[in-house]
């Protein structure tokens, strides 16, 4: 991930271009000033980033290359385009735009209205939210139900720091 920020990204475009909402061990999601990152390269470094893009994109100039990459590892795939994303901390984002995506580790997805709404409230007052799970267990020899309400869209972001504003953050001065 660091390596694809340092050596691609920041190497090719402005930094006022795009900025990190967040990042995983294996995706990592971003904000663009423009339409794309091919719009914006910087002009005098276009021939460099044709040369590179291959090592850190899938090739699209055929459908035989687009399906062989799609399943190359180490290589960053689109995963999700859209209008905006809140991501309140790790495994906890929407994104919102023509097709919604979103993630909210450990909460039953079918139990529970997972909305933009609750997301930027939970941002914008810095009250956490809860959900319910609801699921079977077995003991004793016996199927039981349970219900159980947990914390699931908290504003606290551990692994980085979050500016006065509530939406910015930096690197952690540890």
């Amino acid at each position: 991930m660091l390596q694809f920020y340092f050596d691609f990204l920041d190497v090719f475009m402005d930094r006022s271009d795009f900025e990190y909402v967040q990042m995983d061990t294996d995706s990592a999601y971003f904000a663009l000033s423009g339409s794309s990152i091919e719009s914006l390269v910087t002009p005098e470094l276009r021939p460099s980033f044709e040369r590179e893009k291959y090592s850190w994109l899938p090739r699209t100039d055929t459908e035989e290359n687009r399906r062989f990459d799609k399943r190359t590892p180490g290589l960053f795939k689109l995963e999700w385009e859209g209008d905006g994303i809140i991501a309140l901390c790790s495994k906890t984002w929407y994104g919102f735009g023509s097709k919604d995506k979103f993630s909210c580790k450990g909460v039953n997805k079918r139990n529970n209205e997972i909305t933009a709404e609750k997301y930027k409230r939970v941002l914008l007052e810095q009250n956490a939210d809860s959900a319910i799970n609801r699921g079977f267990r077995v003991k004793n020899n016996r199927v039981l139900t349970y219900q159980q309400e947990r914390s699931a869209f908290t504003y606290f972001y551990p692994k980085r720091k979050v500016a006065e504003d509530g939406f910015t953050t930096t690197y952690l001065d540890i």
